[in-house]
């Protein structure tokens, strides 16, 4: 006998004492009547017989705590890991179709009588400290009473899972020793029919073929194998599946569930994966993958042609510190000035390129220049990126050399000269526009071309402020505006200081307008239009 729990825990002795003495005092009460001759002890027998014949089940909560022989038949054949009452109230249900609702009542009432729709049976539930005991009386409670409630249920239970089976969208066949095809749901048999081109509504032959051929049997029994296989149609067309073998004694129950969209995401996953291979191969520029860990996982040959790195050592997946402590000994690095600041810009590097901050340029000690870039990847990976910039450099010179050199001619040439973009700011000037109109000289640059923010109504207002009133300075704002033709043309204006200048304007390429200023021919040789420009800063 189980012990009585109650949802409490364990009762207390008292409790259990309460109980136990009327049971004792009745078990006496009965040896001492069967010891006693005479039909006194024919009555006790017959008690005893009734008492085992009964129907009486004991539940604390939803679990069964205890039942009587014939209770626990009429639980017999269902699920054990299904839940004991619900089992019994569904099994009930058919001839007492409220039990549930009444049994609610239960602990506020403390007893109650339930008669069955059919017959005279009914049920006594009684209540006391958490514990349910259920009675069923009457052609309920005798041996062909609960037989057709427990037939029935387990009719139900096995319509329920025939029709699972049936239906169920996944392909469910049992197969027996031989590997002969003993049953098979709807879908099964569609798929035979299919591939082997039958018409749509013909009946199926049988045993129906096993479509998939010999399958790996599991070793275990309940043992779930899977593997991937396809059934190819009369058309060609594959069907791909996920079986999965269960093995039942001497026959086996399969289960294949259609995988066509994990295929073609396989197929279509290798497909790109190959193309950025190829992609990646065709790269001028280096790739270097490293996962989570900080290993090398994937690099491209331009990687190797740049660095110099065998493929040996590429091959065994180095660690990112010992991928550039190597750059470092084939001097493919910049040469750091102690070992300690190397560690440190080490871990900065790791740390930027797993931000997607890093982005430098190498001067290597060989005369390279590498732009290296570091990017995040998904699931913690980084991905360097190094560009031979060589040539790009070389060229930034030469063209940065050519504009100085343009600029320095650009200052010794007498005439004024501004240069002014399509939108009328003012792009270029000479030293001798700068020392006309009293314009601070531009500090020492890099070697570009300067570029200034005045825009060119801001230089017609110093113009006009030092000359005398001119219509000269409208028809510059409409030629540079693209107010009529463009063409070069000229002018005079006169300073406040009595000399005349000359003023020309020519269109250049893009909408940029030159104007420039000079002496005109009978002023040359009288006084000179500005000072001598002074020589310019050398640019860094």
């Amino acid at each position: 006998m189980v012990p009585l729990i109650s949802s409490e825990g364990t009762m207390p002795i008292p409790d259990v004492a309460e109980l136990l003495i009327p049971v004792a005092l009745c078990l006496l009460a009965l040896a001492l009547v069967l010891r006693r001759p005479g039909p006194k002890r024919g009555v006790a027998r017959q008690l005893l017989r009734e008492a085992e014949a009964s129907v009486v089940f004991l539940f604390d909560g939803d679990m069964l705590v205890d039942a009587t022989p014939r209770a626990r038949d009429l639980l017999r054949g269902h699920d054990r890991r299904a839940n004991e009452r619900e089992v019994l109230l569904k099994t009930l249900a058919q001839r007492f179709p409220t039990l549930r609702q009444r049994l609610q009542t239960l602990p506020e009432a403390g007893l109650v009588h339930l008669s069955g729709e059919v017959g005279e049976e009914w049920i006594e539930a009684e209540y006391w400290e958490g514990l349910v005991r259920l009675s069923l009386h009457g052609a309920a409670g005798g041996a062909a009473g609960f037989a057709p409630l427990t037939l029935a249920a387990m009719e139900e239970e096995l319509e329920t899972l025939r029709s699972l089976g049936e239906d169920a969208p996944q392909l469910i066949w049992r197969q027996d020793a031989d590997g002969t095809v003993s049953w098979a749901n709807r879908a099964y048999l569609d798929t035979a029919a299919r591939a082997a081109g039958a018409p749509a509504g013909a009946a199926p032959s049988w045993p129906p073929p096993a479509i998939f051929g010999e399958i790996d049997p599991p070793e275990a029994d309940g043992a779930g194998d899977q593997q991937r296989r396809a059934v190819r149609t009369q058309s060609g067309e594959e069907l791909w599946f996920e079986v999965t073998s269960v093995r039942r004694g001497d026959s086996f129950v399969h289960f294949a569930l259609d995988a066509a969209p994990a295929v073609r995401a396989e197929i279509a996953q290798r497909n790109f994966v190959q193309t950025l291979s190829k992609t990646f191969a065709d790269l001028a520029i280096g790739l270097a993958i490293f996962d989570r860990d900080r290993r090398l996982v994937m690099f491209n040959p331009s990687l190797m042609d740049l660095t110099r790195l065998p493929i040996d050592f590429l091959a065994t997946k180095p660690p990112i510190q010992s991928f550039l402590d190597r750059l470092r000994e084939l001097r493919m690095l910049p040469e750091p000035r102690n070992y300690r600041s190397w560690r440190e810009e080490l871990a900065a590097l790791v740390a930027e390129a797993s931000e997607g901050t890093y982005c430098e340029t190498w001067m290597l000690p060989a005369g390279q220049t590498f732009r290296v870039t570091g990017r995040p990847h998904p699931d913690g990976a980084i991905a360097f990126l190094i560009e031979d910039i060589t040539a790009e450099m070389s060229l930034t010179r030469r063209f940065r050399t050519q504009i100085d050199t343009a600029n320095a001619v650009f200052d010794t040439l007498d005439e004024a000269i501004a240069v002014f973009g399509p939108t009328g700011t003012l792009t270029m000037a000479n030293a001798a526009y700068d020392g006309l109109w009293a314009r601070p000289a531009p500090p020492p640059g890099d070697g570009e071309l300067p570029l200034r923010e005045p825009r060119l109504g801001d230089e017609i207002d110093t113009w006009r402020g030092a000359c005398a009133p001119t219509d000269l300075w409208a028809d510059i704002r409409d030629s540079a505006a693209g107010v009529g033709e463009r063409r070069p043309w000229s002018g005079r204006a006169r300073r406040d200081d009595g000399r005349v200048m000359r003023c020309r304007v020519a269109p250049l390429p893009g909408g940029a307008t030159l104007v420039g200023f000079s002496l005109t021919m009978e002023e040359a040789g009288l006084r000179p239009l500005l000072p001598s420009p002074q020589p310019r800063a050398e640019n860094g």
